[in-house]
């Protein structure tokens, strides 16, 4: 959630009625408190990676907002001495706009750099789109420790969309149809329908029976 959202008054009466005692902090004190814990927990974080991780691989994705903001999400992986699995949301950070590979692979070092992820980069995967894969692939000739690889979900969720194409226009023809019956009164007439039908079918099956009995 936003942290406007403290300053919202419906959520300030919420808060309230969990318990009166309590006093919301404002959005300048919010950010302090997660400075703070990011500066605390920041250095921790980089040593027990460098004491307990051989490689590590990430996942990245990039979203565009609206106002055409992008946005980088990178999640790191490894198996330390035990082989329990460790996984760390490095960070969610600003890309400069246009969104071209040199920008991302740009953005990716500064980011392996402040992790000192560097040299223990193994894999780097993300979906198939083209500037990520770019971008991934200029990293490889900096460090040549660095491969890419596709998302396995992305790219079958691509061959289901390019699967479906033959079939577009019924498709479409469904989801008109589902969007139909989800109109409140189209909905109502749906459910008294299958009542009724239901009610038929027991009426005949309960008379099959009784004709049975009889006989």
């Amino acid at each position: 959630m936003p942290l406007k959202l403290i300053q919202s008054d419906m959520f300030r009466k919420f808060l309230y009625d969990l318990d009166p005692g309590f006093i919301a902090p404002d959005v300048k004190l919010i950010k302090q408190i997660i400075h703070r814990a990011y500066n605390h927990t920041y250095p921790q974080i980089v040593q027990y990676i460098e004491n307990h991780a051989v490689s590590v691989n990430l996942t990245t994705d990039l979203w565009t907002a609206q106002n055409r903001q992008g946005y980088i999400g990178v999640t790191c992986c490894f198996l330390d001495e035990n082989f329990q699995l460790h996984e760390l949301v490095l960070t969610v950070t600003y890309v400069r706009y246009p969104h071209t590979a040199d920008h991302i692979s740009d953005t990716l070092l500064e980011l392996l750099d402040l992790w000192m992820l560097r040299e223990k980069v193994n894999v780097i995967t993300t979906d198939n789109g083209a500037n990520m894969k770019r971008a991934i692939k200029d990293m490889s000739e900096i460090s040549h420790n660095i491969t890419w690889q596709p998302c396995t979900a992305h790219t079958l969720q691509l061959v289901v969309g390019k699967g479906l194409a033959c079939v577009k226009l019924l498709v479409l023809r469904a989801k008109r149809l589902i969007d139909f019956f989800m109109r409140p009164k189209q909905s109502e007439r749906l459910e008294n329908i299958q009542i009724n039908i239901g009610n038929q079918v027991v009426w005949h099956v309960s008379k099959k029976k009784l004709f049975f009995f009889n006989k």
